[in-house]
């Protein structure tokens, strides 16, 4: 590999459209994400804490919430798509 090559990188295209796409994704995964950690936290965690760590109860609780939370959202992608837009006619 030259250094050439690896110039070749540097000048790739990247369609504008598809960049837009991406951060778009990113940020309802970020959404996602902080939705989920709120949720759990109050649901899951009390806020007069007594332990640096979560106690085995807190953890369970946590691992249950998060897992309910994907599932639901798993659940209504997979809605989403089977109702998803009719192509035309």
């Amino acid at each position: 590999v030259t250094m050439s090559s690896w110039g070749s990188f540097s000048q790739t295209y990247v369609n504008p459209e598809n960049l837009i796409a991406a951060e778009k994704q990113v940020d309802a995964f970020m959404g996602l994400y902080n939705r989920i950690l709120e949720t759990c936290q109050v649901k899951c965690v009390p806020t007069d804490y007594h332990e640096p760590d979560l106690n085995k109860g807190e953890s369970k609780c946590i691992d249950r919430c998060v897992g309910k939370y994907v599932g639901f959202q798993k659940l209504i992608a997979q809605k989403m798509e089977e109702n998803g837009p009719t192509p035309p006619t």
